[in-house]
């Protein structure tokens, strides 16, 4: 199915039917694959961003988490695939199906991403207890904010400090020791309280 024919209807006038005839088959034949709209749009979207949103894995986290987040970005740049954010963004939670599809979708997704952090924390780049999901939030969110909210999409400049950014909260830091270069005892000019 093509995701320009969801954008253009929308997701209450998407029919099997339609879909059908513009494919050349019998509707019976949708059937066989999907036993309803639900699960032809779902099945689609997946497809699509799966396609257009690979899940990258370069050995590096930051540089993994600014590739998501700029194919992200670019996929939703794309006139259809943004009528069709907007029109599952509006959509009130569990008032219809396709916010169920759209809880279903962004569920699968959140799942895929969560590679990135979950092979860092193999390697040893992060901490095991760290939350995946709350860490891939941190990257989709702003992106989205921008493009629906604000209405200006990031740089992929500004993706990549966004990046940097999230590595940093997320990787542990060592507190300084007594002797530590930023001690204020050892500060030059100023006098140790030691005795002597």
């Amino acid at each position: 199915m093509r995701l320009d024919e969801l954008a253009a209807a929308g997701y209450s006038d998407l029919t099997i039917e339609a879909v059908a005839e513009r494919a050349g088959v019998h509707r019976t034949t949708i059937y066989r694959r999907w036993p309803n709209k639900r699960s032809l749009v779902l099945a689609a979207l997946l497809d699509q961003t799966g396609d257009q949103v690979p899940i990258p894995d370069t050995g590096d986290l930051r540089r993994d988490l600014s590739l998501l987040g700029q194919a992200i970005d670019s996929y939703l740049s794309r006139p259809q695939v943004h009528t069709l954010q907007a029109t599952m963004v509006a959509d009130r939670p569990g008032s219809s199906e396709l916010s169920d599809v759209r809880t279903q979708l962004w569920a699968d997704r959140l799942r895929q991403a969560q590679a990135i952090p979950q092979r860092a924390v193999q390697r040893g780049d992060l901490a095991a207890d760290i939350d995946p999901a709350a860490l891939i939030d941190m990257l989709v969110g702003p992106i989205h904010l921008r493009r629906f909210i604000q209405g200006r999409p990031m740089t992929a400049i500004e993706i990549d400090h966004l990046a940097t950014r999230i590595v940093a909260a997320f990787t542990p830091r060592l507190s300084p020791g007594p002797t530590a270069p930023g001690n204020l005892t050892d500060r030059p000019g100023r006098r140790s309280s030691s005795p002597g």
